[in-house]
């Protein structure tokens, strides 16, 4: 009978355990710049984020807090490189609705890509994501508990 008692007490937590484990953290996306390379890598940031476990696109005007992802691109210079890479820089931020400033700075990640690697450039931006998240829920609960 103590076992059955066990296995119910389990049974009644499972679901919020599962429900706290799963939950998807918003994640918006701003792109600057006119390169191709660098708005394909937005476009396949945002459908990389679509597809991810953790993470939920959102607009990056919901009046809700999120991680904003502002991403801003430069065509390569050189000649024989013009539009075959491009440089991209990506701040990582907590945007909040309430409280001084706009939004706190997790982390900046800087990378160049090419046509050929657009979808490989976006799914690297998500680890720095994932550990600027994580930086923030060990180091600040409460911003934390808002996502």
């Amino acid at each position: 009978m103590k076992t059955l008692s066990w296995l119910f007490v389990l049974y009644l937590f499972l679901p919020s355990i599962a429900v706290a484990q799963s939950k998807k953290i918003p994640v918006g996306v701003s792109h600057e710049g006119d390169d191709s390379v660098g708005q394909g890598v937005a476009f396949a940031l945002k459908e990389a984020i679509r597809g991810s476990q953790g993470f939920v696109l959102v607009e990056t005007n919901a009046k809700t807090p999120k991680i904003v992802i502002v991403a801003e691109s430069v065509e390569a210079l050189v000649v024989p490189l013009k539009g075959r890479a491009s440089a991209i820089a990506y701040s990582i931020i907590y945007y909040r609705t309430k409280g001084p400033g706009a939004g706190i700075f997790l982390g900046i990640k800087v990378q160049s890509c090419g046509p050929e690697i657009i979808e490989s450039c976006a799914k690297q931006i998500l680890p720095a994501v994932d550990q600027a998240t994580d930086f923030l829920r060990r180091h600040d609960p409460d911003l934390w508990k808002t996502l």
